[in-house]
């Protein structure tokens, strides 16, 4: 199983929302959100997966933000609803004393790196949580028994866009190859967002596309389709352009393999090149997050079935 670990961000949870709606998530694709505010967006978005019945994880207590949990009378009552079977409301462990205080091991809890104390021996319902435990934290990975699955970050991430422009094609990730192989009940990753998390918004000197594919052997590469004009912050929508024209040659070039990673997002994202269209950053963002999980939900769908 795949489980992408999303900070809650408005267009990180239109893309879940969209990809549902379309019924491009494979239930080998289970969200974990990190959300940042109590807001609309994901009240329908919990709303959306629980119509679908998709099963997503919602972390209760999160840490990269300033947030009074489920402060959203809604989402509290979805939470508190014993029928809202597809949310799991989950919990980070970061001391001893939050785990002497968890009391329903059953589901999925988060570890963090910088979580260090003994985890229980012994203990069958502690076994069979699913435990996600950040690649940092190597000594929790090597002790922890049980269902186990290992958050990397895969996403490299530069100080600005144009620095990816001498690092076009870059190795992204092989976990989905060797996970079970490696001991663990699943694998998980920031998608294309990576893990650092801020709040500012900025207008970027350069505009970057982020796109993963899959290789002739199967392991996720990742590409990064660079503006050209990136003297000043001026004119977006012309940096989007010269990206896109990248992008849109790539996706319609004779060495594409339309079946391993053909999307819906890339062929909105021509429909946007024809068009000349520019819907803003945040659209890109999500197309991206779109692509990379309907590629990996296909992909692990295609392997479970062989």
């Amino acid at each position: 199983m795949y489980y992408p670990y999303l900070r809650g961000k408005q267009f990180e949870l239109i893309a879940l929302r969209e990809l549902l709606e379309l019924g491009l998530l494979d239930s080998h694709v289970i969200p974990v959100i990190e959300p940042v505010k109590a807001s609309s967006t994901l009240q329908s978005t919990l709303i959306q997966f629980q119509r679908k019945n998709h099963f997503i994880a919602v972390i209760q207590n999160p840490r990269v933000a300033p947030y009074l949990p489920f402060n959203n009378e809604v989402v509290t009552e979805l939470k508190q609803d014993a029928t809202f079977i597809p949310a799991t409301f989950i919990d980070q462990i970061n001391d001893l004393e939050a785990l002497q205080q968890y009391v329903n091991p059953q589901q999925m809890v988060v570890i963090p790196k910088e979580a260090r104390f003994e985890l229980p021996e012994d203990d069958a319902a502690w076994d069979q949580a699913l435990k996600l435990i950040t690649v940092d934290n190597t000594r929790m990975i090597r002790r922890a028994k049980g269902h186990v699955i290992e958050l990397d970050d895969s996403f490299t991430k530069e100080d600005r866009n144009s620095d990816y422009a001498g690092k076009d094609d870059q190795f992204f990730s092989d976990n989905h190859l060797y996970f079970h192989e490696d001991g663990f009940s699943g694998f998980s990753d920031y998608s294309v967002i990576g893990s650092e998390y801020t709040d500012k918004g900025f207008a970027p000197m350069a505009v970057a596309i982020h796109i993963v594919y899959f290789d002739a052997n199967d392991n996720l590469r990742i590409k990064h389709f660079v503006s050209d004009t990136n003297f000043d912050n001026t004119d977006p929508a012309g940096k989007f352009s010269e990206a896109l024209e990248k992008l849109v040659s790539w996706h319609r070039g004779v060495d594409f393999d339309h079946q391993k990673n053909d999307s819906h997002a890339l062929s909105v994202f021509d429909e946007m090149h024809d068009q000349k269209q520019y819907s803003g950053l945040g659209v890109v963002k999500k197309l991206s997050i779109q692509h990379h999980l309907e590629i990996m939900g296909r992909y692990l769908d295609q392997r479970c079935r062989v």
